[in-house]
């Protein structure tokens, strides 16, 4: 036990005082609830629950698994602070009861995807989201508002469950505050804000925030996100302008860079799975053979865009698992629907 606790120790640096925060806000809310709606055995339930998870926190016991006594996952205990059990170590009923868990977050993180091929009177966009696992911490998204495009492609640390719940929370802010209308270097400010506030001191996400207009005007705040690559004919240049990530501290400022697309241009986005898919000897792809596999693609759709780049990516990989999220975004200006 006590080897198991020195080994926990620096990964809950601070993360023990949050969740214990939380249970004693837990136990509050089901007191009250049990003070106004009286005796209801799902409440006495979690508030035994959450009774022994306190009591693991006073005997120094809180984040070991009651089995093998080695540390819970720490992303697992950020999604439910009550779990007591490492994965390793779960019965046949817990383990398919967090199966199915998993494949509802997927469900419902594919159901807050942008629908595919969008396509209006000036612009077509198209999209490829690869969970590395059954759920991701990448979020891309298309809005528009108020005559405008806006287009958000982001990364949240970490992986697994908790970065698909931050996802989720990213997904939500962008779509309460793009209707207020806001300046968009004021957008990513208050959405930086709101991240900071709702999520741990070491949880970030890097994210470019952007909008397109009918003149093929684009905007773009980046919060240290890999930079975007513009396909013009004969030639492919990146957007190079960089803030630093959401979350990071709460009272950053972003600035915002301006490019024009001409008719039949191309702004491609991407996540760092792309540009960090390694091969079986451990090479990363990288920017150089991303912009090779686009090249000559001016002409193309962003279908085809994207369908080269996948496809060089594939190939490059060979037989070796993806490592990380893979989120790719092309956005094609057309001036006017074929």
């Amino acid at each position: 036990m006590e080897n198991a606790q020195m080994e926990l120790a620096p990964v809950f640096a601070g993360l023990d005082v949050m969740l214990q925060e939380q249970l004693i806000d837990r136990r509050q809310k089901l007191q009250v609830a049990t003070s106004q709606n009286g005796y209801n055995t799902d409440f006495a339930r979690l508030l035994d629950e959450v009774d022994a998870a306190l009591l693991r926190f006073e005997n120094g016991s809180y984040g070991i698994c009651e089995v093998c006594h080695d540390p819970v996952e720490p992303e697992r205990l950020l999604a439910d602070p009550l779990v007591n059990v490492c994965l390793g170590d779960l019965s046949d009923k817990q383990r398919h009861a967090l199966e199915d868990d998993l494949q509802l977050a997927a469900e419902i993180q594919n159901a807050l995807l942008p629908k595919s091929k969008i396509a209006s009177d000036f612009w077509k966009v198209d999209f490829v989201y690869q969970p590395a696992s059954i759920v991701s911490g990448d979020y891309v998204d298309v809005i528009a508002h108020d005559g405008e495009v806006y287009f958000i492609l982001g990364d949240v640390s970490g992986k697994g469950l908790a970065a698909s719940l931050l996802m989720s929370n990213l997904h939500a802010m962008f779509h309460s505050l793009i209707p207020l209308g806001l300046p968009l270097c004021d957008l990513l400010s208050r959405a930086n804000r709101l991240f900071c506030e709702s999520t741990r001191a070491n949880h970030y996400a890097t994210l470019i925030c952007g909008k397109m207009n009918a003149k093929g005007e684009v905007e773009i705040c980046n919060a240290g996100h890999l930079p975007p690559i513009v396909v013009k004919d004969g030639e492919n240049f990146p957007i190079e302008s960089s803030g630093l990530p959401l979350g990071m501290f709460c009272d950053s400022n972003f600035s915002s860079s301006c490019v024009r697309l001409e008719q039949g241009e191309t702004l491609l986005l991407f996540t760092d799975g792309v540009t960090e898919a390694i091969d079986h000897a451990g090479a990363e792809f990288g920017v150089q053979r991303l912009l090779e596999s686009i090249n000559g693609g001016f002409a193309s759709g962003p279908k085809e865009l994207l369908a080269n780049s996948l496809s060089a990516i594939d190939g490059f990989r060979g037989n070796a698992a993806a490592t990380d999220d893979l989120t790719i975004m092309a956005l094609k200006f057309d001036g006017v629907k074929n």
